[in-house]
């Protein structure tokens, strides 16, 4: 449950996690299903409906043995569950740690390491939970709720305050403590009424405190055990990664919930979303997300079942908010009139090849807190963004480009993830839009997990980012939106801090009365629309391609990875 940084093409975190999609930003699936954060390669694909489907022939019998290929133009940055911030990392992360909990097709709480729902109390500010008796870790050790709360310690405890976590945010505003009276209890207590809490903050991986326990905060940002994991609780354990090249997970035959029926599972790391269909054709890839524009071309492959389904992730670009970094985009009438120089119906159709919604609010309609008649809205009109611009200051100059009164010129660098033909062919018709209203804006396309991530979650050096997001089943916006989240590790990039907007966030999450709560995300709709700080620009479909050998893997909106991993299989046991 947990947001990505996401890049939809790459087979999301993302997921936001596309992480970040859960593939730019990500959570696995809440709104750590974050960032399902940046979703690089998620695989998390969404229906509207919240329907699931699932692949393979309905009433054969599972076979055991085999392994499949997952294809993926991002490799990822560490396997700490406690970290991670794309849809890559998290996409393995949900094979190997398990959670408390994962989501089912019907946006619930699906129980993992928990044995049953939380018990809320009266109040609604205790969440108690008991643990499944007889879990082992794959060293044979008991899983016990010391274990999880060592691991919410990592991201909540003040002396663990230098792990770099993007959960710590949220979690420090809202948990008042975390106790664990008894090896199968663990309580949450939140310091307010707090109601994404159980399906946002309980979906993290969950880590063993007899291997991490001794290590410092320093340490566990650095040690080994982010990207060679010796211990671990989830269907698949860890065999070893080849940077640029592969991962690779086997079956944990002691897991507690059945050993899964792969012997194997193969994450493969291309150079672009081309060569996923290739490899997918020649059967040297078996599960894979496809670029709209190979749509058509995917549907005529007689080995392929192709899937292309509505999800809450989202396309969007970041402005450079903070002064002390950027002077051009202060102004709100810049920031919207760039937006009404895009038409987006046509980079729709162009790009996106009709797989794509172009949004006008930042909530999904899958959501339930979706305004359908959200305002203000912005449609193409390049003269009325010529005249905003006009009116800001900002006057062409002899070269045709704009420059406020001091000179200041109103150009800037643009980046995204190399390799996301999607993305980098937006980013150059943004180019043109904007040159067609006296604006220079250069692309520059950079490595998703060394450049990209970093640059929006923890230097924050860009001038426009652009990225794709993949939110949690709560409506909730914080991770993205708030001004807590300007703090380094979080995904608040673009240093966009409004006290009014901060105020109906929290006012949201405030209460469990979804009828209130409605109202509250209209409002916040409204703000976000009006300030413009990161337009969401598209909510692109999940196109994603399995080999027909490739059974029991579920497609749907809300399903997390961790709920139907284990009962993957392949019909050749190859």
């Amino acid at each position: 449950m947990s947001r990505s940084v996401t890049d939809p093409r790459e087979g999301e975190f993302d997921k936001f996690l596309d992480l970040w999609s859960r593939r730019d930003f990500v959570r696995n699936m809440g709104a750590a299903a974050a960032f399902t954060a940046f979703s690089l390669g998620g695989l998390e694909f969404l229906e509207s409906c919240g329907n699931s489907t699932t692949t393979g022939p309905s009433g054969a019998a599972p076979k055991k043995g085999g392994h499949v290929v997952t294809l993926s133009i991002a490799d990822i940055q560490n396997l700490n569950p406690v970290l991670t911030k794309d849809t890559s990392s998290a996409a393995i992360v949900a094979q190997i740690y398990d959670a408390l909990y994962s989501t089912d097709s019907k946006a619930q709480l699906f129980p993992l390491l928990a044995s049953g729902q939380p018990k809320l109390s009266a109040d609604e500010l205790t969440y108690t939970i008991k643990l499944r008796d007889g879990m082992k870790w794959t060293d044979g050790s008991p899983i016990t709720s010391d274990d999880v709360l060592f691991t919410y310690q990592l991201m909540w405890d003040p002396k663990y305050k230098k792990v770099n976590s993007p959960r710590r945010s949220d979690l420090e505003k809202y948990v008042e403590s975390i106790t664990a009276p008894d090896p199968l209890t663990i309580i949450f207590k939140t310091k307010t009424v707090y109601a994404p809490f159980a399906i946002s903050q309980l979906g993290y991986g969950i880590l063993p405190k007899k291997v991490w326990g001794s290590l410092s905060a320093d340490e566990v940002n650095s040690t080994p055990l982010n990207t060679a994991p010796t211990v671990t609780n989830g269907p698949f354990k860890f065999v070893s990664w080849k940077k640029g090249d592969a991962i690779t997970v086997a079956r944990n035959d002691t897991y507690y919930l059945g050993a899964p029926y792969l012997d194997q599972w193969i994450t493969k790391v291309v150079a672009s979303s081309t060569a996923i269909l290739d490899q997918l054709k020649t059967g040297e890839g078996d599960i894979g997300s496809v670029d709209p524009s190979q749509f058509d071309a995917t549907k005529t492959v007689d080995s392929l079942n192709l899937f292309s389904v509505a999800r809450l992730s989202f396309d969007f670009y970041g402005y450079q908010l903070d002064p002390a970094k950027s002077k051009l985009f202060q102004q709100k009438e810049v920031r919207q009139a760039l937006v009404l120089a895009l038409d987006r119906a046509a980079i729709a159709k162009a790009l996106y090849f009709s797989q794509a919604t172009v949004a006008n609010t930042s909530m999904p309609p899958a959501s339930w807190a979706y305004n359908k008649d959200n305002k203000p809205v912005f449609p193409f009109d390049k003269a009325k963004a010529e005249t905003m611009l006009d009116a800001a200051g900002w006057k062409k100059g002899s070269d045709g480009i704009r420059a406020d009164a001091s000179g200041t010129k109103l150009k800037f660098e643009m980046i995204t993830n190399a390799g996301n033909k999607v993305r980098e062919n937006l980013l150059v018709n943004l180019q043109q839009s904007w040159k067609d209203i006296g604006v220079d804006a250069t692309p520059k396309f950079v490595d998703f997990n060394k450049v990209l991530v970093p640059a929006i979650t923890d230097t924050r050096d860009f001038q426009i980012f652009m990225v794709g997001f993949s939110w949690g089943v709560d409506p909730d916006q914080s991770a993205l939106f708030h001004s807590r989240n300007t703090n380094p590790g979080g995904f608040n990039g673009m240093d966009y801090k409004n006290p009014a907007l901060d105020k109906v966030m929290d006012a949201a999450v405030g209460t469990t009365d979804q009828k209130k709560r409605t109202q509250l995300y209209f409002q916040m709709q409204q703000i976000i629309s009006e300030d413009m700080p990161a337009p969401v620009l598209f909510f692109p479909n999940g196109i994603l391609a399995l080999n027909k050998r490739v059974n029991g893997y579920v497609v749907d909106t809300f399903t997390g990875q961790r709920a139907f991993q284990k009962d993957v299989w392949v019909s050749d046991q190859k």
